[in-house]
């Protein structure tokens, strides 16, 4: 039984876009947008794409272009998965809400103390006794970060405990410890993402428009750095996840006469929060450190707030690939027109990827592992996805429908594997760049020019953000 009371507004479950903060507008007053339908209400109704010819099926990285159960068989997998979802939230109650108020709790006293840590290293007499207390510094730290951004930040912004009615720890309102702000987060993961998972062009988390890792993706010369790529955005990839809404709503709202209006809402909600965040790590907090324990203090801080961000970011990624990037995880063409809630369901088992480990490694992962599992039920506190895994996987195992899962190495060994693959072009995709090469008149007609300055190192989405913020 639910012992505290359900919110009962529409905006119970995730929130799409949410009108951002005058904090965050500054001097712009929120600008309303149309919402979009949450994932987490997806019903029978048709939803309109176009169609691609039948490519592929069963091949060592799969695209699947028709649904591999009947219509039938998907409608009752639909009825056995909304079963069990419906016995968990409705068992919801007070340890669920003392379970996300203790991972709170540990957030923030263990950022403290790492902090306090980072600064005494400074002032350490020996130089084995710094680099001792600055290596558990920056553990600690870099723990409560990665604590912070999967298991607290990114489940509390999806709406898993707005029932409790939390002053703060609900997704209007919580914000995470990263440079990218919690509404133009929840609007391209929580909307986009969880809504098309994994279809070319609707997802754009496919890649984050940076990788190929499908032939769904036509082939470019520099997809042959698909690795160096990778790992750029595997240490920055708390920026990749800020400019990313940024990149993407250009194209969604090109048909908008308030394109302008939302652009610059968002480039200058993002901004603030860049500002906000490189402030706090590397100039306030070391600035006060200075003035109270000196310069060596104030190097350890800084170098100890470098290395836990970089150290959350590499996680980060390698958790949110491990779910998506796998060898068996599913590439889809495109969505078909009448795709019901089961369909819905099968689109997100195949389409994710597990990983094993015990109960502190699905934490630190936010329970991510259990990708499937958050996939079908984003909405669902995610401490319940290890309980409910044993059920999912019969189900899946019912209506013959693979449940990707592996250990951690294994898993992000197939993900380097798959992403080394589609750097390469094919014999076809190479003949079909050569021909739309041959005629170097039209590209250099429709090469963008670049402008002069400083602004020409930058990334074009970086540059396209300031265009609008100012």
């Amino acid at each position: 039984m639910r012992l505290l009371p359900p919110v009962t507004t529409p905006q119970s479950a995730v929130p799409i876009l949410t009108p951002l903060s005058d904090t965050q507008l500054a001097k712009n007053a929120p600008l309303p947008l149309t919402p979009q339908t949450p994932y987490s209400q997806l019903n029978d109704e048709a939803i309109n794409d176009s169609g691609q010819p039948d490519t592929s099926t069963r091949t060592r990285y799969p695209t699947v272009t028709d649904a591999p159960l009947s219509k039938s068989q998907s409608d009752a997998l639909a009825v056995e998965l909304n079963a069990l979802y419906k016995s968990v939230m409705d068992s919801l109650g007070s340890e669920d809400a003392r379970y996300i108020q203790r991972i709170y709790a540990t957030v923030v006293y263990s950022e403290l103390v790492a902090r306090g840590l980072l600064a005494v290293a400074g002032r350490m007499s020996s130089r084995r006794a710094q680099i001792g207390t600055w290596l558990l510094g920056t553990s600690m730290l870099s723990f409560s970060k990665i604590l912070n951004n999967m298991e607290l930040g990114h489940n509390v912004m999806h709406g898993q405990y707005d029932w409790m009615q939390h002053p703060h720890l609900n997704s209007q309102k919580f914000d995470w410890d990263i440079v990218c702000p919690a509404p133009l987060w929840q609007h391209s993961h929580n909307y986009l993402h969880h809504t098309f998972t994994n279809i070319v062009g609707r997802d754009h988390d496919v890649g984050y428009h940076l990788i190929r890792v499908t032939d769904e993706q036509p082939w470019t010369p520099e997809d042959r750095y698909n690795m160096f790529s990778t790992a750029v955005l595997a240490f920055g990839f708390e920026w990749a996840v800020a400019f990313h809404d940024i990149q993407i709503s250009v194209d969604e709202y090109a048909d908008s006469p308030d394109l302008h209006k939302i652009m610059q809402q968002k480039s200058r909600a993002l901004f603030a929060k860049i500002g906000r965040q490189v402030s706090k790590d590397y100039i306030v907090l070391p600035a006060i450190v200075a003035m109270t324990l000196g310069r060596r203090s104030a190097l350890s801080t800084l170098s100890g707030n470098m290395t836990a961000n970089t150290v959350r970011n590499l996680w980060t990624w390698a958790v949110i690939f491990c779910g998506h990037f796998t060898e068996q995880a599913h590439i889809y063409t495109h969505l078909d027109t009448d795709e019901s809630k089961g369909d819905w369901y099968v689109r997100q088992i195949l389409g994710s990827s597990n990983i094993k480990g015990n109960k502190w490694f699905h934490i630190l992962t936010g329970n991510l592992s259990h990708q499937i599992e958050h996939h079908i039920f984003p909405d669902m506190p995610a401490s319940h996805y290890a309980s409910i895994a044993p059920q999912v996987k019969a189900i899946c195992h019912k209506y013959n429908l693979a449940y990707n899962t592996g250990r951690f190495s294994t898993q992000l060994r197939q993900v380097i594997g798959r992403i080394h693959h589609f750097s390469k072009p094919s014999e076809q995709e190479w003949n079909a760049y050569k021909a739309s090469m041959s005629d170097t008149s039209i590209e250099r007609e429709t090469k963008p020019a670049v402008k002069g300055g400083l602004g020409r190192f930058l990334p074009p989405v970086v540059r396209q953000a300031l265009s609008y913020a100012w």
